[in-house]
């Protein structure tokens, strides 16, 4: 006999055929005076997305800047035609619709590299990525909107984008938020590296690598993947250990013979880790600039950037740094409570501060 079956659809959410935003996201296309002659001469016109709230106001109201994670940029945020699913825009703009979250303008720039991503770092050989954000997108931003209190916050490598940013410009942003943001490098990085060895050696060294890679890409399917874990580590490489005297270049962070992690390099990676950051009195007194830091996590990610989050905060703690630390159901991939949870006391905490602008590089 046929088994009948009744799609329950009163159980249906917000995220099945998720409505008609309230508020607009549209693109804006701008010309990077910073990005001009980057060492591998990629673009310097970017798409920047921009939403704006249901009640179309934007000046004087708080200041969300956006930033994605390893091989994405503000356009994939975009809402899609698709019956399930919403992007974090659609989420922001339920979370506002709902009044679950304050009124806000969200800025996500384009800060993608022909190796997936720039970390949000000035390299020598990747571009002045940092200087990109805070001196180029934020101010023009804060022009063309007349906004108030700005926040940082970003996903995964976004997330790690936004710790470091606040740490190279203190008291730039109001706000400082990081979803399974890079942290605690030997557990996040460390184990690709036996995995990008293997590839590198087969393809017969990095070049060779990266010249197949430009050719044809071929589908990355998921952290343990090794040409995916090969692409994340040369990318990392060149964000952390450049080559300043070779604009474009960058050094391995092992030997390419044995596959043994080369100290000097590791040791010019783990200056960026936002755990070693915060254990130091200039990180301390960076992170303790915004009125929130937070930092959130979800339990089994696959890159142990949930570990990342804790020994922040730990450290954070130690150090008399304020820091609002929370950790979630799921995988790396399941940003949507996260979010939920950014968006929420990040907005919350903007909407009652100050509207007069913070003092630094983007003021």
């Amino acid at each position: 006999m046929p088994t009948r079956v009744h799609v329950p659809s009163d159980r249906r959410g917000p995220r099945t055929f998720p409505p008609e935003m309230a508020g607009t996201a549209r693109v804006v296309e701008l010309d990077s005076e910073r990005l001009r002659n980057n060492p591998w001469g990629d673009p310097t016109r970017r798409r920047v997305v921009v939403y704006t709230p249901p009640s179309g106001k934007t000046d004087g109201i708080p200041l969300l800047l956006h930033l994605t994670g390893f091989m994405g940029a503000g356009w994939i945020e975009l809402p899609p035609r698709t019956a399930v699913g919403e992007t974090l825009i659609q989420t922001l703009d339920r979370m506002i619709r709902s009044g679950d979250c304050p009124e806000v303008v969200l800025v996500a720039p384009d800060a993608l590299t022909a190796l997936g991503g720039s970390q949000y770092v000035n390299s020598s050989a990747t571009g002045p990525y940092a200087d990109y954000v805070a001196k180029e997108i934020l101010p023009w931003a804060r022009r063309e909107f007349g906004t108030g209190p700005t926040g940082v916050l970003g996903q995964s490598s976004g997330g790690f984008g936004a710790l470091h940013l606040a740490c190279e410009f203190p008291g730039l942003f109001d706000a400082v938020g990081s979803s399974a943001g890079d942290a605690a490098f030997e557990y996040c990085y460390l184990p690709d590296f036996p995995r990008a060895f293997r590839e590198l050696r087969r393809a017969g060294g990095a070049e060779a690598f990266l010249a197949r890679f430009f050719e044809g890409p071929p589908a990355l399917r998921g952290p343990t993947e090794p040409f995916a874990a090969t692409i994340n580590t040369l990318a990392m490489a060149a964000c952390y250990s450049p080559r300043p005297d070779e604009p474009g270049a960058f050094d391995l962070p092992f030997d390419p013979e044995t596959g043994a992690v080369d100290p000097e390099v590791w040791r010019r990676w783990l200056a960026f880790d936002p755990v070693r950051r915060v254990a130091t009195e200039e990180g301390r007194a960076a992170f303790r600039r915004p009125r929130l830091l937070q930092v959130t996590g979800s339990e089994t990610d696959e890159w142990f950037l949930d570990v990342g989050a804790r020994m922040f905060a730990k450290e954070a703690a130690l150090g008399h740094v304020p820091v609002v630390h929370e950790e979630f159901a799921g995988g790396h991939f399941d940003r949507t409570p996260r979010f939920e949870a950014l968006f929420r006391r990040m907005a919350t905490t903007l909407a009652r501060s100050p509207s007069e602008p913070r003092s630094g590089a983007g003021a």
